[in-house]
């Protein structure tokens, strides 16, 4: 298990998650019209889950800060997972004209198509921030925001960010990614209880359903 206290190996964590997520579009397996393997979907929804209840975890370990400011770790997730997403587009597009044509490569438009295929089913508020880094060229795969550091959650310092201010925010008031603001509802979707009458964990609709969605097919 990662330290998820160090903001280096937590920063690791999201990137190892953030392949998982996008890595539909990263496989040859993908494209050509070939049907993956349900034992490599299965894979990927594996991997996926395990970055979401690690993710879980650290939410009830530990508290984030953004030069002070206390944020939901989902805003330093989606904002990675955009400005990543946005990198590898704009690398993409950059490499274009030396690929030449060559029948065997992947399409630059069927691979962009499918990475913000992926984007737009799972993660639509993060699309237009998603939009704006392609548009201004960004071109870094790290974490570009505010100094962040991580606090254990404890009963004091819990108590000590509702006094002060509004509690863990869900956008950051000095670099916003999203257009519009958002509530706590946009963040976390009730689930119903399951087998047994148990309820299953809360599903953060932040993170991607269990399964990659259907990449889209685009013409040659």
């Amino acid at each position: 298990m990662p330290d998820l206290s160090s903001e280096m190996e937590f920063l690791d964590v999201l990137h190892l998650g953030i392949f998982a997520i996008l890595s539909p579009a990263f496989d040859e397996r993908f494209y050509h019209g070939q049907k993956p393997e349900p034992s490599l979907v299965a894979e990927i929804a594996c991997a996926v889950a395990h970055f979401r209840s690690i993710l879980a975890a650290f939410s009830e370990r530990f508290i984030i800060l953004l030069e002070g400011v206390p944020v939901k770790h989902h805003y330093v997730f989606n904002r990675m997972l955009a400005e990543f997403s946005a990198a590898t587009v704009v690398f993409c597009k950059a490499v274009d004209d030396e690929r030449g044509d060559r029948e065997e490569l992947i399409k630059s438009s069927e691979f962009i198509a499918n990475i913000e295929g992926i984007l737009q089913a799972s993660y639509p508020k993060i699309f237009p921030y998603y939009s704006r880094c392609v548009e201004r060229k960004h071109s870094h795969f790290i974490w570009t925001g505010p100094k962040l550091q991580i606090v254990p959650r404890s009963e004091g310092s819990t108590s000590l960010i509702a006094l002060v201010g509004k509690g863990e925010m869900l956008d950051s008031p000095t670099q916003p990614i999203y257009d519009v603001e958002i509530g706590p509802e946009l963040t976390v979707t009730p689930t119903p209880a399951g087998e047994g009458g148990k309820r299953p964990a809360p599903d953060d609709s932040d993170i991607p359903a269990s399964r990659p969605p259907k990449l889209r097919k685009t013409k040659s």
